[in-house]
């Protein structure tokens, strides 16, 4: 059915999560370019398969049933430019398939700062805008100035930051699929970038269980004066290295389920349950941060 388009059959969705778990997929594509996608679109709307966009795969738990669909996965939207520069800043155009890891990289390389917050985070650019993920109280948000997308019937689109719904955890994309964005990153040493970079990383190993297959933060902060962090109350609750099957509670941080080897969709999902209940026991309610596919 792909066979025009580099593709994987019967793809074996562990290899393709952060947390290291799932069943396979019927297809994951991997288009070069937005006309290849297009195409794939429009095979998928004539079979009526079922379509999904997969990124790096750091915040989405598979089904132990696997996939029976297509996924489409934009790594070959990678490239990087600079399309406007002034004294103190640039304005450059980022694809949406490269990952945080690379693309701090890359800008630190170039003496572009903004994204060092991201550094450590294993998730893919556009991923990591469709949900306006951030940490360390920063947002991928600021600095983004526009989004090029591509709606389901094949059409371009540049959607200006005002009207991509930004919030915390959250846009209004996802009727589009994100090929790049423009972001506005300030000029800056590389040395001082890099030092910035390995910082945030340095605070995301002390605290997080780095070390783990995970899919971040299972739960979205409470909205309320004062926020509400859950991993906190799940911790007050004693609920640290709490198990079902082989999927943990982390004992680092409450806010991770980890994958202890093993692990299926279904004992995350239930210990994911688990905690929902406990803390709707003490006034709780949560808003999960994972996307189940």
């Amino acid at each position: 059915m792909f066979s025009e388009f580099e593709c994987i059959e019967n793809a074996d969705l562990k290899e393709f999560s952060t947390i290291k778990i799932g069943g396979r997929a019927k297809w994951i594509v991997f288009p070069k370019n937005h006309l290849e996608l297009k195409k794939i679109l429009q095979i998928c709307e004539k079979n009526a398969l079922k379509l999904k966009i997969l990124g790096n795969g750091s915040n989405i738990l598979f089904s132990d049933a696997g996939f029976d669909g297509a996924l489409v996965n934009l790594k070959y939207f990678n490239k990087i430019s600079i399309l406007e520069k002034s004294q103190n800043e640039s304005l450059v155009q980022v694809g949406a398939g490269i990952n945080l890891f690379a693309l701090n990289i890359r800008l630190g390389m170039l003496g572009l700062s903004g994204l060092e917050f991201s550094y450590g985070i294993p998730a893919s650019l556009g991923g990591f805008i469709y949900m306006n993920g951030g940490c360390f109280g920063h947002e991928v948000c600021e600095i983004v100035s526009s989004v090029l997308a591509m709606d389901y019937d094949g059409n371009l689109k540049v959607i200006e930051k005002d009207d991509c719904g930004f919030d915390y955890r959250t846009s209004n994309l996802e009727k589009y699929i994100i090929l790049g964005a423009k972001m506005r990153l300030k000029h800056k040493k590389s040395e001082f970038i890099l030092k910035n970079m390995l910082s945030f990383l340095e605070k995301k190993k002390n605290s997080q269980p780095c070390d783990m297959p995970s899919l971040g933060s299972v739960f979205k902060i409470v909205r309320s004066n004062p926020p509400i962090y859950p991993a906190k109350i799940i911790d007050n609750l004693g609920l640290k290295g709490v198990k079902i099957g082989m999927a943990e509670v982390s004992a680092k941080h409450a806010g991770f389920i980890v994958n202890l080897g093993g692990a299926k969709a279904c004992d995350v999902l239930a210990l994911i349950e688990l905690l929902e209940e406990k803390l709707k026991s003490v006034g709780v309610v949560v808003e999960r941060e994972i996307v189940l596919f």
